[in-house]
C-alpha cells in the first residue's frame, strides 16, 4: 500500500484558489484562516455562513460564476469543492498539467493530497488523516485529543521551547545538550509516571 507523506505547508503570501461556495468551501477556509494565503473562491453560488465567513476579510476574493481552465494558472495549491466528480476530475487533470495539487474535498479519487484534522496547541501540532476515507472519525480523534491537551497547556509548552534554546546557549555541545535533556525526561518519568 502506497503511504502518504505527512507535510505542514507554509502558506504565507501562497495563491489559494478554492472551486465551489458551499459549505466545503467554508471547511477549507477554516483550516486555511490563519496561514495569511491569498485566497480566491471562485463559484456559482455562495452559501451564506461562508459569505459572512469572508466579510472583512482583504485576503479573501470571491468571484461569482463558472471556473474556467485559465482560472488555475498561477495557483499554488487548489482546493476543488464542487460536490461533482465530474467536474473535479477535469479540474484536477488541468492542474496536474500546470503541476498544482489540488483536493478535492470528499472525492479521494480525485486528490492529490488530502487534507488532514489539525490539532493546534500553539507550537505544537499535529494531524490526524484517514487518506481522505473518513473525514467524521478524523474530526472525533482530533476532539479527543483536544480533550487529553486542552489549549491551556500552550503556555506550558512554549515555556518548554524558552528552556530548550536556553540549554543550547548554555551547552553548545549537541551530545552533552541531549544527555542532559533525556536526564530531566527520565527524572520526570520516575518521579510523575512511576517508570524506571
Amino acid at each position: 500500500m502506497t503511504k502518504r507523506y505527512p507535510a505542514f505547508l507554509n502558506l504565507k503570501d501562497a495563491n489559494v484558489l478554492i472551486v465551489g461556495g458551499g459549505l466545503a468551501c467554508l471547511e477549507k477556509l477554516t483550516g486555511l484562516e490563519n496561514t495569511e494565503a491569498n485566497i480566491s473562491i471562485i463559484t456559482i453560488e455562495l452559501n451564506p455562513e461562508v459569505k459572512k465567513f469572508v466579510e472583512n476579510k482583504t485576503n479573501i476574493t470571491t468571484i461569482i460564476r463558472e471556473v474556467k481552465d485559465v482560472d488555475l494558472e498561477n495557483r499554488d495549491l487548489i482546493f476543488l469543492a464542487t460536490n461533482n466528480s465530474e467536474i473535479n476530475a477535469k479540474f484536477r487533470k488541468v492542474a496536474n498539467q500546470l503541476k498544482i495539487l489540488t483536493n478535492s474535498v470528499d472525492d479521494p479519487n480525485n486528490c492529490d493530497f488530502y487534507s488532514a484534522s489539525l490539532i493546534d496547541l500553539g507550537s505544537v501540532s499535529f494531524a490526524i488523516s484517514t487518506d481522505g476515507k473518513f473525514a467524521g472519525l478524523s474530526a472525533a480523534l482530533r476532539k479527543l485529543f483536544e480533550e487529553i491537551m486542552p489549549s491551556e497547556d500552550t503556555e506550558l509548552f512554549q515555556k518548554i521551547y524558552e528552556m530548550r534554546a536556553a540549554l543550547k546557549k548554555r551547552i553548545p555541545d549537541m551530545n552533552e545538550r541531549k544527555k542532559v535533556l533525556k536526564d530531566i525526561i527520565f527524572n520526570l518519568e520516575s518521579k510523575y509516571f512511576n517508570k524506571e
